[in-house]
């Protein structure tokens, strides 16, 4: 069997398995997977769903989204789309809709927060968000990884846990206040590092 990172790049093997069993549903809820990744890194994840979609038999087409030092080279796909830049900014220049969003970009408050914000409404009704590093901090997490400024400060730098699942909070995702996603399933940490929570959209944008 591959090991989780030969599957997906940075994550555990639970981790692995649960963006498994969203391709595996994402096949049989829409027939395709259309996946819009934001922090690209080493592309290791977004090679990963396509060898899934290969081994499933899955139509897929991908968009990703990160710093020019990041485009996948060679692209994974001969039609993946790789938009350079910060996601602050890249928003713009997405185009149609998609039923997979992963992110896993800066991990500050504010990037994570906008993240959220401003590529959600590309994902269909029905369709799915999976966000990494959402652990709860602990003081073992916190000697591991650095706490940096909420800035355009990823390339290059290890990310920080801490902003994510301040940002998840801030927008109404940790205790369901929010109507437009539901949660699905959230793969806790006792480190303090790592983590995933899965939501889907339940009403349209």
């Amino acid at each position: 069997m591959i090991d989780s990172q030969a599957r997906y790049g940075f994550v555990t093997e639970i981790e692995a398995d649960l963006i498994d069993k969203l391709l595996d549903t994402l096949k049989t809820e829409f027939g395709e997977i259309r996946l819009l990744e934001i922090g690209v890194f080493s592309a290791n994840t977004v090679r990963g769903v396509y060898r899934r979609a290969k081994e499933i038999d899955c139509p897929i087409r991908c968009t990703g989204i990160d710093f020019e030092q990041y485009r996948p080279n060679p692209t994974p796909d001969p039609d993946y789309i790789f938009h350079a830049g910060d996601s602050m900014d890249q928003w713009r220049e997405v185009k149609g809709k998609f039923n997979f969003l992963f992110v896993d970009g800066c991990h500050c408050v504010v990037h994570s927060s906008q993240d959220f914000l401003n590529y959600s409404p590309f994902v269909v009704e029905g369709g799915y968000i999976l966000l990494h590093d959402t652990a709860l901090p602990t003081d073992i997490g916190k000697d591991k990884q650095e706490e940096w400024p909420q800035d355009h400060s990823y390339a290059g730098k290890p990310p920080s846990v801490l902003g994510v699942r301040e940002a998840l909070k801030k927008l109404g995702l940790l205790d369901n206040r929010r109507t437009d996603f539901e949660l699905i399933e959230e793969i806790e940490s006792s480190s303090g590092l790592m983590g995933m929570m899965l939501y889907r959209r339940v009403l349209p944008y």
